[in-house]
């Protein structure tokens, strides 16, 4: 028997749309940019609280992506 044709392989492909604020571990998904990247373009005061990251109701930081796409494009 053909091992192959008991296979399925599917392929999908899906598109999100992040939400409002987003967890660190989706920046490099969506822009390249590492946590730790992140993490430095805060403490540099590149991005700013409030606009670029804020942290969520449990002290986590979460980051815009609609204000970091926008920093990208050289708007500040």
């Amino acid at each position: 028997m053909n091992n192959e044709s008991h296979e399925f392989t599917r392929e999908f492909d899906i598109a999100l749309n992040p939400a409002r604020w987003v967890r660190p571990i989706l920046l490099p998904a969506l822009f390249g940019i590492t946590p730790e990247m992140a993490r430095k373009y805060r403490e540099r005061g590149l991005w700013l609280e409030g606009k670029h990251w804020r942290f969520d109701p449990i002290k986590r930081v979460v980051y815009c992506p609609a204000e970091i796409e926008k920093w990208m494009e050289g708007e500040f």
